[in-house]
């Protein structure tokens, strides 16, 4: 078998190399954008309208597109060694030309469905699969027509196949070996018959089919084998989600009621605060502590004190609106957020959470057990920071408290004038 470049002189070869580091720089190139996303940078910003335009303005879309454009580029270089072949006579001019608008119309009609995002309605939204399989008639064809040079098909067959292991799923990549084998084994019987009259051509054409039928044996295999990783990546990785989730869950929640805790509540208070002054709309927040349960612990001992606070965080929670928060706050304290809503209509609420509680048996141990909280009511002024208004609240409790329990205060607005209340034991 004569090789292919046998006859080329140095200008020729020096042609060749430089057609094929463009070629290599290309690939490598697209390739670095896809992975290193530099149109994302900084300095890329400028050309973004022009890169929307071309890639889509969808990240995902542009991904899958850049990824497509890498794939089409290979299959471009093979038709111009196809061509080169035909510049040398040693490929049929005819052939090559069906060939080559075959394989232009085939890449850009997945060109043109990849930025239509047609591609986006199918559940594999790279339409790896049925590229692959177009690539692979395609390829086959090429190999008939390839002359002294058709076993770069079979390069960039396995080029395609290797790359796209890490795409399609194991019976996919069953499928495509499949019409590999076909229609490789149809071309490889054409070129038999095309050289009979090359001594061993048969043999060796026999060679290339039971050689490429081991490596779409092995390579299937291979590829149930990274399917099968794969599913157990995508478990753990499932499985650490949800660990995550709880992780996050329980950093935020109160464990024995299973309210927000007092950090996430800080997190919410400084929220509102922010939006209440862009908004100019009134905010409240309320202190909540009940009455006397040291005094539940000391009689019924800690588990029934335990089951007071879930009960009464309960209670709480329940009488609430959607767009209320509380939040144990430490102990026996509870915290609650009222979002645009002022210091009168919070009172209402707790009035009705009040008298909720003292109708509900707070302990399955103790059931004749009762309890009350007194609460302390905060509207929240413009200009205060959070530490102040929680520390009017607390006031306000501080009041309800010396009033007798079992009520709820509101604490006035600050003014230069006003006395600070007498504070008293909780």
């Amino acid at each position: 078998m004569t090789p292919i470049f046998s006859n080329l002189d140095a200008l020729q070869m020096q042609m060749l190399l430089v057609w094929g580091v463009t070629v290599a720089l290309l690939v490598v190139g697209l390739a670095a954008v896809i992975n290193c996303r530099l149109f994302s940078a900084r300095r890329w910003t400028r050309w973004a309208p022009l890169r929307d335009f071309l890639f889509s303005a969808d990240l995902q879309q542009r991904t899958l597109l850049l990824r497509y454009l890498v794939g089409f580029l290979n299959g471009m270089a093979g038709i111009l060694a196809l061509n080169f072949g035909v510049q040398r006579g040693a490929i049929d001019p005819e052939g090559a030309r069906l060939l080559t608008w075959g394989g232009v119309l085939v890449g850009g009609g997945w060109l043109v469905v990849m930025r239509a995002g047609w591609n986006m309605g199918f559940k594999d939204r790279s339409l790896t699969e049925p590229q692959m399989m177009s690539a692979i008639v395609l390829l086959a064809w090429g190999y008939v027509l390839g002359g002294p040079g058709r076993e770069v098909a079979l390069m960039l067959l396995f080029m395609i196949l290797m790359f796209s292991m890490f795409r399609v799923t194991a019976a996919q990549m069953v499928r495509c070996s499949l019409l590999s084998t076909v229609v490789f084994g149809a071309a490889f019987l054409k070129v038999a018959d095309l050289q009979r009259q090359v001594p061993f051509e048969s043999e060796t054409q026999a060679v290339y089919f039971a050689v490429l039928v081991i490596i779409l044996i092995s390579m299937s295999l291979l590829m149930t084998s990274l399917a099968k990783l794969r599913m157990r990546s995508h478990q753990r990785k499932a499985e650490l989600g949800e660990a995550l989730a709880r992780i996050q869950e329980l950093a935020i929640r109160d464990e024995l009621t299973g309210l927000h805790n007092r950090r996430y509540m800080l997190e919410m208070l400084n929220s509102e605060r922010s939006r209440a002054e862009r908004s100019g709309q009134p905010w409240s927040i309320c202190m909540v502590d009940l009455d006397h349960f040291k005094l539940v612990n000391d009689h019924h001992g800690h588990n029934v004190g335990d089951e007071v606070l879930a009960s009464v965080a309960q209670v709480i929670r329940e009488g609430l609106r959607d767009s209320d928060q509380v939040a144990r706050w430490g102990g026996e304290e509870f915290l609650i957020l009222f979002p645009s809503t002022d210091a009168t209509e919070a009172k209402i609420v707790l009035e009705r959470i009040r008298q909720a509680l003292r109708n509900t048996g707070v302990s399955r141990s103790v059931p004749e057990l009762k309890v009350t909280f007194s609460a302390g009511v905060a509207a929240c002024q413009s200009g205060d920071s959070l530490p102040v208004s929680i520390d009017r609240a607390d006031r306000a409790l501080y009041v309800a408290k010396a009033s007798g329990r079992n009520r709820t205060e509101v604490a006035l607005p600050v003014t230069p004038s006003t006395p600070e209340p007498m504070l008293a034991v909780r």
